[in-house]
């Protein structure tokens, strides 16, 4: 069998390694359930245990309160599902920045995403999903089997001959048991709670993705948004808590169980995701991989194109060279430029250095991870605020490390800014130099 040379939702050629990377991680969650299968028809390891010990003694659950196809319906068919209409139906619905059709006029109602875009963002979410939860089952169960704990209820479980009493001194072991070796066998699987690390697994992964999406840890502070990503932990919690309530597991169990499953899922997300604490990044999954170039910091990551194309997520700088900027002729002969661009605030707007009507310009196809905030005023990082020099009059002479720096207009005389400068003099504006434009 051929490997393809590219991907089925992108028409840019990629190395057969590429292509591999990505079909080796699908490779590893179908290993990774194989392994739980073989893991889980071996006879795990049984602790001695003691006949007076009481917190082996709760009663047999015939009933669960959430059985194991009830909690990964919670964990995986939930999440899934999300993800699945998200990207496909909501992801960009919203967006203030809506392109418009070249020929009614009218703004797009499915947003700015392209089908590439969008199939991009499902292929990363479910492999995450699918990675977080087979992490969490082969793990899981490897513990289990090596360990062997018993279970609160392995007493009812194991049905000890009449007359059964510990060894002096000793303890008793699973020869004097007479109850069903099915589920004797399973009594031995205490630690960690499956159920708990499978659960917190997934929907640790989701409340991730979903605080991507919605920006979550932006410098807006919406309440909602909060509540939403946490109602998925609220769950998690909710199946851990019931392994307890039904005498499978004992409560260091779950919360063993529960902290590997945060590993898993957090671990599962950073795979293809950004965090989340990073908003400028709105969510958007990692670009196609690449090899033998350095990690992009956020500057790099706000300044990575300008001809407004929805494919960012889907450029493969190895391959490729990205398109210079398209500066008007009054920011090319600008002398350091990029002093007034590039800004530590990490909420800075760039627009990808487009003027305001390039989205326009192009079709309307480019992507709602381009969104503007206010307008492409921000102020500097750690600086004081000063008086917006956008609003069209000439303002009195200050320093300009308390102005606002427009991302997406072109600083030109008629903003009035004072910037100090070798050549200006301190105090003198740079507008009033011929030849110098800012």
């Amino acid at each position: 069998m051929e490997i393809p040379d590219k991907l089925p939702f992108s028409k840019r050629r990629l190395r057969p390694r590429v292509v591999i990377s990505y079909i080796f991680d699908y490779v590893i969650i179908i290993a990774c359930a194989i392994g739980f299968s073989i893991l889980n028809k071996v006879e795990p390891y049984h602790q001695h245990f003691s006949l007076n010990n009481i917190s082996i003694q709760y009663p047999y659950a015939v009933h669960e309160r959430i059985p194991m196809a009830y909690a990964l319906c919670i964990s995986a068919a939930f999440p899934l599902a999300l993800i699945i209409s998200y990207t496909l139906v909501l992801d960009g619905l919203f967006s203030h920045h809506k392109p418009q059709d070249t020929v009614s006029g009218k703004r797009k109602l499915r947003g700015p995403h392209r089908w590439k875009d969008r199939l991009w963002e499902l292929n990363c979410g479910v492999l995450g999903l699918l990675l977080a939860q087979g992490l969490a089952f082969v793990i899981t169960q490897a513990l289990k089997t090596a360990c062997g704990k018993p279970r609160p209820d392995l007493i009812d479980r194991c049905q000890p001959r009449a007359g059964s009493k510990d060894l002096f001194p000793g303890l008793s072991n699973s020869t004097i048991c007479t109850g069903d070796p099915a589920l004797l066998t399973d009594g031995f699987r205490s630690w960690p709670s499956g159920h708990s690390s499978s659960s917190f697994a997934g929907l640790v992964y989701i409340s991730l993705w979903l605080g991507g999406k919605l920006h979550v840890m932006d410098n807006r502070g919406e309440a909602w948004k909060a509540l939403l990503v946490m109602i998925p932990l609220l769950a998690a919690s909710l199946v851990a808590v019931s392994r307890i309530m039904d005498a499978r597991h004992h409560p260091f169990d779950v919360i063993t169980g529960s902290m590997l499953g945060v590993v898993c899922g957090f671990v599962a997300y950073r795979q293809y995701f950004p965090p989340i604490t990073e908003a400028w990044r709105k969510g958007r999954a990692y670009p196609i991989r690449t090899w033998g170039t350095e990690p992009a910091g956020p500057d790099t990551v706000r300044f990575i194109g300008s001809k407004g194309e929805s494919s960012t997520a889907l450029r493969n700088h190895e391959e490729e060279r990205m398109d210079p900027p398209d500066l008007p002729s009054s920011e090319h002969t600008r002398p350091n430029a990029s002093t007034y661009l590039q800004s530590s605030n990490p909420y800075v707007s760039n627009m990808y250095n487009r003027r305001p009507h390039d989205h326009d310009a192009d079709g309307g196809a480019w992507s709602s991870s381009e969104d503007d905030v206010s307008n492409g005023y921000e102020m500097r990082h750690g600086q004081a605020m000063g008086q917006n020099t956008g609003a069209g009059h000439r303002m009195p002479q200050y320093d300009s490390s308390n102005a606002y720096v427009s991302q997406t207009q072109p600083l030109t005389a008629d903003t009035g800014i004072y910037a100090p400068d070798t050549m200006a003099g301190p105090g003198r504006p740079l507008t009033n130099m011929p030849g110098r434009a800012i």
